[in-house]
Protein backbone atom coordinates (compact mmCIF):
# COMPACT_ATOMS: atom_id res chain seq x y z
CA UNK A 1 0.00 0.00 0.00
CA UNK A 2 1.51 3.55 -0.94
CA UNK A 3 0.87 6.25 1.63
CA UNK A 4 0.39 9.35 -1.13
CA UNK A 5 0.02 12.09 1.77
CA UNK A 6 1.41 11.98 4.95
CA UNK A 7 2.16 13.99 7.47
CA UNK A 8 5.52 14.58 6.53
CA UNK A 9 4.93 15.70 2.85
CA UNK A 10 2.36 18.01 4.91
CA UNK A 11 5.10 19.34 7.01
CA UNK A 12 7.46 19.49 4.07
CA UNK A 13 5.19 21.49 2.07
CA UNK A 14 4.38 24.05 5.03
CA UNK A 15 8.13 24.29 5.16
CA UNK A 16 8.73 24.88 1.46
CA UNK A 17 5.70 27.63 1.37
CA UNK A 18 7.10 29.26 4.61
CA UNK A 19 10.70 29.50 3.33
CA UNK A 20 9.55 31.80 0.53
CA UNK A 21 6.63 34.02 1.88
CA UNK A 22 8.23 34.30 5.26
CA UNK A 23 4.86 34.61 7.11
CA UNK A 24 1.49 33.25 6.33
CA UNK A 25 -1.68 33.90 8.56
CA UNK A 26 -2.67 31.02 10.08
CA UNK A 27 -5.86 30.62 8.44
CA UNK A 28 -4.28 30.67 5.02
CA UNK A 29 -1.84 28.44 6.07
CA UNK A 30 -5.41 25.54 6.32
CA UNK A 31 -4.97 25.87 2.93
CA UNK A 32 -1.89 24.64 2.10
CA UNK A 33 -2.28 21.18 1.97
CA UNK A 34 -5.48 21.37 0.25
CA UNK A 35 -4.07 22.73 -3.01
CA UNK A 36 -0.91 21.06 -2.40
CA UNK A 37 -2.32 17.70 -2.02
CA UNK A 38 -4.36 17.99 -5.16
CA UNK A 39 -3.25 16.53 -8.12
CA UNK A 40 -4.62 18.77 -10.50
CA UNK A 41 -3.53 21.73 -8.36
CA UNK A 42 -0.32 20.51 -7.65
CA UNK A 43 0.56 19.90 -11.44
CA UNK A 44 -0.37 23.09 -12.49
CA UNK A 45 1.32 24.97 -9.89
CA UNK A 46 4.71 22.98 -10.19
CA UNK A 47 4.55 23.63 -13.95
CA UNK A 48 7.67 25.90 -15.05
CA UNK A 49 5.13 27.70 -17.30
CA UNK A 50 2.72 28.53 -14.21
CA UNK A 51 3.00 31.85 -12.97
CA UNK A 52 0.20 32.31 -10.80
CA UNK A 53 -0.32 35.95 -9.18
CA UNK A 54 -3.64 35.42 -6.83
CA UNK A 55 -6.83 33.02 -6.45
CA UNK A 56 -9.13 35.19 -8.81
CA UNK A 57 -6.54 34.56 -11.55
CA UNK A 58 -6.65 31.30 -10.89
CA UNK A 59 -10.77 31.27 -10.86
CA UNK A 60 -10.67 32.58 -14.35
CA UNK A 61 -8.03 30.54 -16.16
CA UNK A 62 -8.48 27.28 -13.90
CA UNK A 63 -11.76 27.09 -11.90
CA UNK A 64 -11.74 23.06 -11.66
CA UNK A 65 -8.60 23.95 -9.21
CA UNK A 66 -11.14 25.90 -7.11
CA UNK A 67 -14.29 24.27 -7.20
CA UNK A 68 -13.67 21.55 -4.95
CA UNK A 69 -11.49 23.21 -2.19
CA UNK A 70 -13.85 23.58 0.59
CA UNK A 71 -14.77 20.11 0.48
CA UNK A 72 -10.62 19.93 0.53
CA UNK A 73 -10.75 22.19 3.44
CA UNK A 74 -12.61 20.05 5.39
CA UNK A 75 -11.04 16.93 4.35
CA UNK A 76 -7.49 18.34 5.24
CA UNK A 77 -8.42 20.43 8.16
CA UNK A 78 -7.18 17.68 10.53
CA UNK A 79 -4.05 17.33 8.82
CA UNK A 80 -3.60 20.88 8.33
CA UNK A 81 -3.56 21.15 12.29
CA UNK A 82 -1.41 18.44 12.71
CA UNK A 83 1.26 19.53 9.86
CA UNK A 84 1.19 23.37 11.47
CA UNK A 85 2.00 21.71 15.25
CA UNK A 86 4.35 19.62 14.16
CA UNK A 87 6.32 22.48 12.32
CA UNK A 88 6.18 24.73 15.45
CA UNK A 89 7.53 21.48 17.88
CA UNK A 90 10.65 21.11 15.07
CA UNK A 91 11.66 24.42 15.20
CA UNK A 92 10.32 24.91 11.33
CA UNK A 93 7.97 27.85 12.22
CA UNK A 94 6.75 30.41 15.01
CA UNK A 95 3.89 31.79 16.05
CA UNK A 96 3.55 35.88 15.61
CA UNK A 97 0.63 37.81 15.80
CA UNK A 98 -1.40 35.36 14.30
CA UNK A 99 0.94 34.66 11.67
CA UNK A 100 3.12 31.67 11.18
CA UNK A 101 6.95 32.91 10.73
CA UNK A 102 9.28 30.49 9.22
CA UNK A 103 12.57 29.57 11.43
CA UNK A 104 14.22 27.00 9.92
CA UNK A 105 14.28 24.17 7.58
CA UNK A 106 13.82 20.85 8.98
CA UNK A 107 14.16 19.33 5.73
CA UNK A 108 16.94 20.29 3.73
CA UNK A 109 17.43 20.87 -0.18
CA UNK A 110 19.65 17.90 -0.66
CA UNK A 111 17.38 15.44 0.78
CA UNK A 112 14.51 16.75 -1.25
CA UNK A 113 14.97 14.00 -4.08
CA UNK A 114 15.60 11.19 -1.75
CA UNK A 115 12.03 12.00 -0.28
CA UNK A 116 10.73 11.28 -3.52
CA UNK A 117 9.05 12.64 -7.52
CA UNK A 118 5.92 14.15 -5.63
CA UNK A 119 8.28 16.29 -2.81
CA UNK A 120 10.71 17.23 -5.98
CA UNK A 121 6.70 19.03 -7.55
CA UNK A 122 5.81 20.05 -3.80
CA UNK A 123 8.97 22.25 -3.78
CA UNK A 124 8.35 23.49 -7.73
CA UNK A 125 5.40 24.17 -6.45
CA UNK A 126 5.85 25.70 -3.70
CA UNK A 127 6.34 29.75 -5.01
CA UNK A 128 3.11 29.70 -6.71
CA UNK A 129 1.23 28.81 -3.60
CA UNK A 130 3.47 31.34 -1.88
CA UNK A 131 2.34 33.89 -4.02
CA UNK A 132 -1.29 32.92 -4.09
CA UNK A 133 -1.36 32.64 0.12
CA UNK A 134 -0.44 36.45 0.87
CA UNK A 135 -3.39 37.85 -0.56
CA UNK A 136 -5.92 38.50 2.25
CA UNK A 137 -7.62 35.44 3.96
CA UNK A 138 -10.84 36.72 3.41
CA UNK A 139 -10.81 37.32 -0.45
CA UNK A 140 -9.04 33.49 -0.21
CA UNK A 141 -11.54 31.77 1.47
CA UNK A 142 -14.97 34.38 -0.22
CA UNK A 143 -13.12 33.18 -4.30
CA UNK A 144 -12.73 29.68 -2.79
CA UNK A 145 -15.85 29.39 -1.32
CA UNK A 146 -14.42 27.95 2.15
CA UNK A 147 -17.66 28.29 4.61
CA UNK A 148 -16.42 28.71 7.72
Amino acid sequence: MKIYNNELLGIFSLQEVLSIASNIEISNAMLILPIIFHKKSLDYLAHKRTNTLSFQDLLLTKPEIIVSINKRFYNFLPSSVNCVSLCLENGIAELEHGKLAFKNKLILDNAIPFIGKRAVKIQAASINVARLLLEEAHNIYDICGVRL
